[in-house]
């Protein structure tokens, strides 16, 4: 009964054209080649050549597949959340994780830069719009303009403020919160996205849609080693070497944090409100590890596979020559 459910769930696009079209190829690309051997050499040879030569070309383009993870490929590297911590860290089920403060412990984004002076930091994110800038806004327009701004400082988030000034993070001691160091949103983008899509797939957590939730901050520890700020061309090819000589990977952890906003009503045609954090609702930490994946393990069995197969089949027409040539010396020599 399986087997005819899975046969009517094949339609002709593409399942069954796909199948016609690479068993026409191998018949055609392959067929004619071990044709043409065949009036020359007869079927036996023909088949053991045209087999020994198919293993060969499987061998150089699986190799090919190996070196760039292309082709017939496994997993991609990915997210796998193994905990989602809701408010105190230090009850999570990884250890590791007990170890990083909990966001309320820390100062805030908008704190850290005003108390560094930082010209960039400023610059984005303690600036007000002007009259001066906006000369076509009204007065009402730019009170508006003037508050939401204030609102988009006091909210930034420590990894939005790591994306423009580094140094102002790395001041404050967050690249170094024990084993965990401070992630800018530009370096957490596939880790906030697969957080996302895992906390959407609890309703227990409360989140309906992405507009109940901002993210907030990540932060990551473990994996291979990075290069420092200002590296040299000698830092560069150390690391380098060092990282390819690796033959274990660390693990890495990485923690998302989001926290639930304040309802805001919509009004239709206009552009939503800004998400304001609301202070009532637990900070969720979604605690994931980095999966390797296994994008190169099958060109590299294919590799492999086809390449002790064309040698086998190569050591049999050399053992079959032989053969041959001692026959063919024994019948000469009988004819002498």
């Amino acid at each position: 009964m399986g087997t005819l459910v899975t046969l009517a769930g094949l339609a002709w696009n593409p399942e069954i054209s796909g199948i016609l079209v690479v068993a026409t190829g191998f018949v055609v690309l392959l067929g004619s080649v071990w044709f043409i051997i065949v009036t020359n050499s007869g079927i036996r040879l023909a088949t053991l050549m045209a087999a020994a030569a198919l293993m060969g070309w499987m061998a150089i383009l699986g190799s090919a597949w190996w070196m760039y993870g292309s082709g017939w490929k496994g997993d991609d590297p990915s997210w796998k959340t193994v905990d989602i911590n809701v408010g105190d860290l230090r009850a999570s089920g990884l250890d590791s994780a007990r170890l990083l403060p909990n966001s309320n412990e820390m100062p805030t984004a908008y704190e850290l830069l005003l108390a560094s002076g930082d010209v960039v930091a400023i610059a984005n994110f303690a600036t007000l719009p002007t009259a001066d800038e906006n000369p076509d806004l009204s007065a009402e327009a730019l009170v508006e303009l003037r508050a939401d701004r204030q609102l988009r400082n006091e909210t930034t988030t420590r990894s939005e403020l790591a994306a423009v000034a580094r140094n102002v993070t790395d001041a404050a001691g967050l690249r170094n919160l024990g084993p965990w160091r401070l992630l800018a949103t530009t370096e957490a983008g596939d880790a906030q996205a697969q957080a996302a899509a895992d906390v959407m797939s609890h309703p227990d957590l409360g989140f309906a849609s992405s507009a109940d939730y901002k993210l907030l901050d990540a932060y990551t520890m473990g994996g291979k080693p990075e290069l420092e700020d200002d590296p040299n061309r000698l830092d560069r090819i150390t690391l380098w070497i060092t990282n390819t000589a690796r033959i274990t990977h660390p693990t890495r952890y990485t923690v998302v944090q989001l926290q639930g906003v304040l309802y805001q009503e919509v009004t239709p045609g206009e552009v939503p409100p800004r998400p304001v954090v609301d202070p009532e609702e637990p900070v969720v930490s979604v605690i994931m590890v980095r999966d390797l994946g296994w994008v190169r393990l099958r060109p590299a069995l294919v590799t492999i596979g086809s390449f002790l197969i064309f040698l086998t089949l190569c050591y049999w027409l050399h053992v079959r020559d032989r053969e041959l040539m001692s026959r063919r010396e024994e019948f000469e020599t009988a004819k002498a």
